[in-house]
């Protein structure tokens, strides 16, 4: 379907899975919520919310792409985005906050894992004994644990690492690293959060 054969708006379901691609990306008017619907030149579509910051300039907002988000979620997403705005609050700048707040939870693993070795380390721990913690931080704990924040790790994640050790029989480092994945809950003093990995039995 081509842009000029559109008959009313909103723009129906129908029109929204058949706009063709153009040579260049446009955007069409859905027709109501000051909601756009963009057709890329590979046929790649999303939504788009025009408002108003709140220094009085005008922007666009991204809600989505299509079809992941029906027409019906993204004047939901504009009713809310809608609100936030009329409360002064820019939902670009909101978007950008909350994904810097989960990038940022995504470091506290790294981060208790840093400070819990540096606390070993300051205690005088014997060199034997920091390098076992550093090769299961490094070969075992960090690549299974690391990618996820502290308070998304589950007993079922340090179950599944205690597995993936004890299956090439090496049932004396799972206990350690049993021990040691419960230890980054020294990180909560420094305003971390807890590692269940305690309340995990090895099976010998």
């Amino acid at each position: 379907m081509k842009r000029s054969e559109i008959k009313r708006r909103p723009l129906a379901d129908t029109a929204l899975a058949s706009l063709e691609p153009e040579e260049k990306e446009y955007r069409e008017n859905y027709g109501v919520d000051r909601l756009y619907f963009m057709v890329g030149s590979t046929g790649r579509k999303r939504w788009e919310l025009r408002f108003k910051k709140p220094d009085g300039k005008w922007g666009w907002h991204g809600l989505g792409s299509y079809p992941d988000v029906p027409a019906k979620k993204a004047r939901d997403k504009a009713q809310d985005a809608k609100r936030l705005n009329a409360g002064s609050v820019d939902p670009i700048t909101r978007k950008a906050n909350r994904k810097a707040s989960r990038d940022a939870a995504e470091t506290d693993t790294f981060r208790a894992a840093d400070l819990w070795l540096e606390k070993k380390i300051e205690d005088g721990r014997a060199e034997k004994t920091l390098a076992g913690i550093n090769g299961a931080l490094t070969n075992d704990i960090l690549p299974a644990l690391g990618k996820k924040p502290l308070s998304k790790i589950t007993r079922a994640d340090c179950a599944n690492l205690q597995a993936s050790i004890e299956g090439r029989g090496a049932h004396n480092t799972a206990e350690k690293v049993r021990v040691w994945v419960a230890a980054p809950s020294y990180a909560r003093p420094h305003g971390l959060l807890y590692c269940p990995a305690g309340l995990v039995s090895v099976n010998r």
